[in-house]
């Protein structure tokens, strides 16, 4: 316990002085995301747009001590930093790019200088779930815990969030607690599911050795607020095998866990060639380029998939329950996901899945909504960023 206290007394001693004596660097953007767990999401594809303009800028990507470089895929061009080099990284950085909260390094010391910009881009987009106050879960009596305190400390220090629609304002005032500037610039991860990418695509199948001509589902489903796995019960044998009898060709499922729940993937992934577990790659986008079909639930990665226009359906057997405990934004009917509540519904929705219904339901809801998605949010963010670097 000493030994902790002492090294966090030298923590935010370095980041003091390095605030008060290290000028900012006016060129040098610090992007992670999900506390440092690899190289993915709406930092991702904003720091590819600065890789692409080449303007000099110095790109730098924080990793956490777990998270191994060469799984990680950082490209060449962006510096790695992690452990005892982070906070002197942030600290001197023009551009802060996060999609969460920066807890531990605020409980470090770290703290965002005069001049510094903050930019957080969320990681949800058309949100399912509720969040914040809205959740059924919620007290407005209880004592926030240590967490949440440096939620709210994270929050008064962001200047801007980028959006989609007016719905997902909604869901970033409940996240960031009303603080910062919100702008509608698109989600930029949804870039590449929009405009595609045939090198990513090659790249994830070459990755997991897939053979030609065999198609990809990805099961992807949330957590629960329990952790339970008893909801996990998605009969992955009857759905390949009618998959294979609707399309006429082989498949094959990547399991893609929540990274709550991923520790336990031995439980929900059979040792079998049919099933890959794909929780530790390295960007749910790249999955999502290369799947031909999603499975999920309550999770936004499924919204952000349509935009691909390829079928996804959604696996709720806890329905009822998850509504009364958590909420949703939307009801059940209003979403273009076929949806099931077990596994012979489940296949009913695959023998009945009509292409052309689902894409005039999925435009519907983007219309409904006025999301913003056109393949051009990383653009803008770009364009954005930089002239707010010259003020």
């Amino acid at each position: 316990m000493e030994k902790n206290s002492i090294k966090d007394k030298l923590k935010k001693a370095e980041a003091w002085l390095i605030g008060h004596f290290v000028p900012i660097n006016k060129k040098k953007i610090v992007f992670t995301q999900f506390g440092g767990s690899g190289y993915g999401c709406n930092p991702k594809a904003i720091c590819e747009e600065f890789l692409r303009r080449d303007e000099g800028y110095d790109l730098v990507w924080m990793l956490n001590r777990k998270m191994k470089i060469e799984n990680a895929h950082v490209p060449a061009g962006v510096r790695i930093t992690r452990r005892n080099q982070t906070i002197i990284e942030l600290m001197t950085a023009k551009v802060w790019i996060n999609n969460i909260h920066f807890n531990d390094l605020l409980r470090a010391g770290v703290y965002k200088r005069k001049g510094t910009i903050y930019l957080n881009t969320f990681h949800g987009g058309i949100t399912l779930k509720k969040e914040g106050k809205d959740k059924h879960s919620y007290n407005p009596n209880r004592k926030l815990p240590e967490k949440d305190k440096m939620y709210l400390k994270d929050s008064e220090y962001v200047d801007y969030i980028t959006s989609g629609c007016e719905m997902e304002e909604h869901v970033l005032k409940e996240f960031f607690y009303g603080r910062g500037e919100i702008l509608r610039f698109g989600d930029a991860r949804t870039d590449v599911l929009v405009n595609g990418s045939e090198q990513i695509e090659r790249e994830v199948r070459e990755f997991y050795q897939i053979p030609e001509g065999t198609k990809l589902v990805i099961y992807a489903p949330t957590f629960r607020s329990d952790m339970s796995l008893k909801w996990y019960d998605l009969d992955y044998e009857r759905v390949l095998d009618k998959l294979e009898e609707k399309y006429g060709c082989p498949w094959k499922m990547l399991i893609r866990l929540h990274p709550r729940v991923a520790k336990k993937s031995k439980k929900l992934v059979p040792d079998t060639p049919r099933y890959i577990d794909a929780s530790g790659y390295h960007d749910m986008q790249d999955l999502a380029v290369a799947a031909d079909l999603m499975i999920s639930d309550y999770s936004s990665v499924i919204t952000d998939f349509m935009l691909t226009k390829k079928p996804a359906f959604m696996y709720v057997p806890d329905l009822d329950h998850y509504l009364k405990t958590r909420g949703m934004y939307f009801e059940m009917d209003e979403l273009p996901f076929p949806y099931a509540r077990n596994n012979d519904e489940f296949i009913r929705c695959i023998e009945g899945f009509d292409q052309a219904k689902y894409e005039q339901k999925t435009e519907g809801l983007m219309a409904k909504l006025g999301y913003l998605a056109d393949g051009g949010a990383s653009r803008r963010i770009v364009d954005f960023l930089i002239q707010k670097m010259k003020e």
